[in-house]
């Protein structure tokens, strides 16, 4: 993916070498009224990449079109690599992470393994200043996968508080 961006297979190697990856192995049970519940409230991801395996379908984003939620559709057995938030700083906006959630259903138990693969702990993701010139403004402030866990403590995502929507740049600060 960096090397699509101009900057070269090996741009994040030294970044990465140190990171973190979190498995996150998420169980929704079979729901008499699934309309009433939500199994994961909307979020995007704050890390580089995470790659996705579900037992069924229930993965829902939303359309960057409309804005409406869509059913992503199953291929059995795949894996889904997602851009997560640092990526969409690194590239400054040029790669989207996509608001998404988890949904239950009336039919079966759900299963979904989420592996997220960022940063280390304190080290920040800031855009590539091979990005940034007169026609293209740094849209994102940097951030830490700390910066992230002090977020979530501080703050409930079921609300509809976004970790990513405070890296955005005022227009006014933006360099």
């Amino acid at each position: 993916m960096t090397e699509s961006l101009g900057l070269g297979p090996t741009y994040l190697i030294n970044k990465m070498e140190e990171g973190a990856q979190v498995m996150a192995v998420n169980s929704y049970p079979r729901c008499p009224s699934p309309d009433m519940a939500l199994g994961l409230p909307p979020h995007s991801d704050y890390s580089c990449l995470t790659i996705l395996l579900q037992s069924s379908p229930g993965l829902e984003i939303t359309d960057p079109g409309d804005g409406k939620w869509k059913i992503v559709p199953e291929f059995q057995g795949t894996l889904q690599v997602h851009v997560g938030d640092h990526l969409e700083v690194l590239s400054n906006g040029l790669y989207r992470s996509i608001l998404h959630r988890g949904t239950v259903n009336s039919e079966r138990t759900r299963i979904s393994i989420a592996s997220l693969h960022s940063l280390g702990m304190d080290e920040k993701m800031g855009t590539a200043k091979e990005l940034v010139d007169d026609q293209h403004a740094e849209e994102y402030k940097e951030s830490s996968f700390r910066d992230f866990l002090n977020f979530l403590s501080n703050n409930d995502i079921g609300e509809g508080k976004s970790f990513k929507s405070t890296l955005i740049r005022d227009k006014d600060m933006r360099t």
